[in-house]
């Protein structure tokens, strides 16, 4: 067997058996996938303490408790609030929309009825059908994004099982990487520690600097929209800023029901317009100054392939594949970039042993129009 298509088969074939076991497991793998990664988020931490002379055993116990301990209180400090704010935005989102569009709905119809693009149809109903179809997506699209994000506040019961998977996965990670190493040809490890290094460069910059960019999107929204004084502004903002991994999605939904929600709660313009200015703020430092520091091109996805990815994996996993989506569609970039290099090089792109002849020049013409 040709070596690069060995060494290609070697790299994606436990790749194939990854997805189909999270495909046939998708269900319980949440605790698993929610401790590798914190594990993967806090290794440094527990190389930095092992630096200074603590033990692996005792800074992972350090980190562990400390980290879930402050998650615990955070929940129990503001879960009561979010879940009554996510129920109550939840049951009054569809009036918010019905509202909606009984006042455009005499606008359309004049518009309708003006321009005569209803043809023999009437314009009311005509209104009326189609926006109430329309209302019905947006309502089961928010319904649904509300729904996880208070599926995700209520499990709780992750703390159970998430703390013994990162305990003992960072306890171990160094230990598992050698093993995983150990398993590698030789003549196939250098390779092999590159494409670790650059998918590493890939995850880094997702689950840590996407992480953080969510966590700051979270906070700043909530309290934006919470200081203009916006019904339901801290669920809102915390669902904005957690589905803001999803390039501008996450923020539009976020923006729509805002506005939706200020436009029946206040009647100034100007508190209106506040809403829709915090979330503009909130882009424009997101974009200039957190991600391009926590993030950069270290991920190297157009965001119509994250978008792709994201609608992709909830498709086929649920909520599950909602998280996996980028970090997957990151490594598989970084595999795809591998084999097409591989190609490159081959003889099946180069074929060095059909060199091309060289062209002969014409033959040359003789001129007679000197002679005679």
């Amino acid at each position: 067997m040709n070596p690069n298509l060995r060494l290609t088969l070697l790299v994606l074939l436990p790749l194939l058996v990854l997805i189909v076991g999270v495909l046939l497991l998708s269900s319980i793998l949440l605790p698993f996938l929610v401790g590798l990664a914190a594990a993967y988020m806090l290794d440094p931490v527990a190389d930095r303490l092992q630096r200074v002379g603590i033990g692996r055993t005792t800074a992972t116990l350090l980190i562990t408790v400390g980290l879930f301990f402050t998650i615990v209180i955070v929940l129990l400090l503001i879960l009561p609030v979010l879940v009554t704010q996510a129920a109550d935005l939840a049951a009054e989102l569809p009036g918010y929309f019905e509202q909606l569009r009984e006042r455009v709905l005499p606008m359309l119809t004049g518009l309708i009825e003006r321009f005569n693009l209803g043809g023999n149809m009437s314009a009311e109903g005509l209104i009326r059908n189609q926006s109430g179809r329309a209302i019905e997506v947006i309502v089961n699209t928010v319904g649904g994004l509300l729904q996880s994000g208070v599926a995700l506040l209520n499990l709780v019961a992750l703390v159970i099982v998430t703390p013994v998977v990162t305990f003992y996965l960072l306890r171990d990670w160094d230990h598992i990487l050698e093993r995983v190493v150990h398993y590698v040809p030789p003549t196939y490890q250098p390779t092999v520690e590159r494409l670790a290094a650059q998918i590493d460069e890939v995850l880094a910059g997702f689950i840590r600097g996407q992480g953080m960019v969510c966590l700051f999107l979270a906070l700043f929204y909530s309290l934006g929209l919470w200081l203009v004084g916006l019904n339901y502004g801290l669920i809102i903002g915390l669902l904005t800023g957690v589905f803001s991994f999803i390039p501008y999605i996450g923020m539009g939904i976020g923006l729509v029901v805002g506005l939706a929600v200020a436009a029946f709660q206040f009647k100034d313009l100007l508190l209106i317009g506040l809403v829709a200015f915090v979330f503009a703020l909130g882009q424009f430092i997101e974009g200039n100054l957190i991600s391009p520091r926590l993030v950069g091109s270290r991920i190297h996805l157009h965001p119509v392939w994250v978008i792709f990815a994201v609608l992709a994996g909830t498709a086929l996993f649920g909520f599950l594949g909602t998280l996996l989506a980028v970090p997957v569609a990151g490594v598989i970039g970084v595999l795809l970039r591998f084999t097409l290099e591989r190609y490159r090089d081959s003889t099946v792109y180069t074929d060095p042993e059909k060199v091309a002849e060289p062209i002969a020049p014409p033959p040359a013409i003789r001129s007679t129009w000197k002679q005679g």
